[in-house]
Order: C-alpha cells, then structure tokens, then sequence
C-alpha cells in the first residue's frame, strides 16, 4: 500500500513511518521539514508540508491509497486548531481524488464517557485541553460528515514502551485499563488498521492492555 503520513517529523509520527516501512508498506513522509526524519529507505519518499496549505494537500494525496495523520499530539508549540484545519483539507482533498482510507489521532476526550456524554465534557475536565478537546470534537464531525473510511484514534496519555506491548481497543470508549499507551505499540497498531474494515468510521478507544508493564512517561 501507498500511504501518506502527515506529521511524520514527530515522535509518534515518524515511529508511524517506521512501522508502515517494516510491515512492506511504501509510505510518503510528509512534514513542514521532512528533511528532520533520519530516516532513508528505498521504499521512503519525503515532502515538505504545511498542512494549512490546502492547495498542496490536494497536490499530494493523489499519489496514495491511504493516509495516516498524526496531528493534534499535544505540542507546547502547536496551535489548537492544527488537527482540524489538517482534517478538513484532508478529508476535501481525499474525497476529490477518491483516497478513501484515514486513520488520524485525536484527544480520548472526545470519546464517550456513558451514553450521553463525552469525556470532555465531564465536571473536573482539565481547563488547558478544552480549547483542544473543541477542535478535536469538530474535526471528528467534519469526518462523519464525509464519505471518507475514517478510523480517529482516540488514546490518553502516549508513553515510552516496547512495539510488542499488548494493547487494548474499544468503539467509542477506553477500554478498562491504564490511562496510558506506549507510543511504538500505537505506531503499529495504526498501521495495522489500515487494512481492517472493524474500525471504518469509528473513534476508538487505544490503551495499555491490564498487566502490560510499567513504562516511563515520556
């Protein structure tokens, strides 16, 4: 498969690369400097971009099967609102070039808490991931509102960890376990639902599975 990963400088982003490289993938590195990732492989090819740039979005998608967006890992940096502009000229240039396939990550805020609620949206939320819990919120409904296969995975605090660390995944909700998840595990299993039809246009809820070991925060 062709895939396009947006966000490939960072640290989740460019253990994504690593992983769609190992599992045979052929996959575009995609990045305001691509230039960043050390990272050379036959089957690798790098692009600058800037994911406001809707004009050179639609340019690149084109080119690939499928696309995997890490945008919106919290950065002391990043605007709040990069996830949502990034989906939504993700989603108008995929639709137009017929790339169906997207598995992005968003806050686990935006999951159920029960059947009325969202995490956000619980007493006690923290007050400094509102703001992004927002735009994640709209970025999910620009999503249902396409025709796109979609997958937002949705997972709470990224740790350090092994790419064998067993995970846990649920619909619309975490799954019972600790409120973290090893960051190369999640690489893989981002690349693996790629090809899995289970999760098309559905939040999902991707944690450390129960008696996984302890890992260090990043």
């Amino acid at each position: 498969m062709r895939i396009l990963v947006v966000g490939a400088t960072g640290r989740l982003g460019s253990l994504v690369v690593r992983e769609a490289l190992e599992q045979g993938h052929a996959v575009t590195a995609a990045a305001r400097s691509p230039e960043a990732l050390d990272l050379e492989h036959p089957a690798l090819g790098k692009a600058p971009l800037d994911v406001r740039d809707a004009a050179a979005i639609r340019a690149l998608v084109p080119e690939h099967e499928a696309v995997v967006s890490t945008l919106g890992y919290r950065r002391h940096h990043e605007a709040p609102d990069v996830l949502l502009v990034g989906i939504r000229h993700l989603v108008t240039a995929m639709e137009a070039s017929g790339v169906r396939r997207l598995v992005a990550l968003a806050s686990a805020g935006i999951l159920q808490l029960d059947d009325t609620r969202l995490r956000c949206e619980r007493p006690g939320y923290p007050e400094a991931f509102r703001a992004g819990a927002a735009m994640h919120r709209e970025a999910w409904e620009t999503l249902e509102r396409s025709t796109l296969d979609w997958t937002l995975v949705c997972p709470p605090e990224l740790v350090a960890g092994r790419p064998d660390q067993p995970l846990s995944a649920r619909a619309d909700r975490l799954p019972e376990g600790p409120l973290h998840v090893s960051m190369p595990a999640l690489a893989r299993w981002m690349v693996a639902a790629l090809a899995n039809p289970a999760w098309h246009r559905r939040r999902v809820g991707v944690l450390d599975a129960q008696g996984g070991d302890p890992l260090d925060r990043l």
